[in-house]
């Protein structure tokens, strides 16, 4: 398994993968920056909102794409991306 700084993924893989689990477009653009290591609050910071509704969405990304949780989440992208 990789660790989160091993992670490269273009921003292009990233979309087709995310099409595929019908993210929204603040889903992909918070589940990009958790992908690429950024924590919650780093993620809060970034876009201006609230620990809770970063949460939230992470919620919701992880039942789209059948995860529970970070680590299922980038090894799910590491998968993918081998067969992509």
């Amino acid at each position: 398994m990789l660790t989160r700084s091993e992670v490269v993924v273009s921003k292009s893989h990233y979309n087709e993968i995310a099409n595929k689990y019908k993210l929204t477009k603040r889903e992909r653009q918070l589940g990009f920056l958790k992908l690429v290591g950024f924590s919650n609050y780093r993620i809060t910071q970034c876009y201006g909102i609230s620990v809770m509704t970063v949460k939230k969405h992470f919620t919701h990304i992880y039942e789209k794409m059948f995860v529970h949780g970070r680590k299922e989440f980038v090894q799910l992208f590491e998968e993918e991306i081998k067969i992509v």
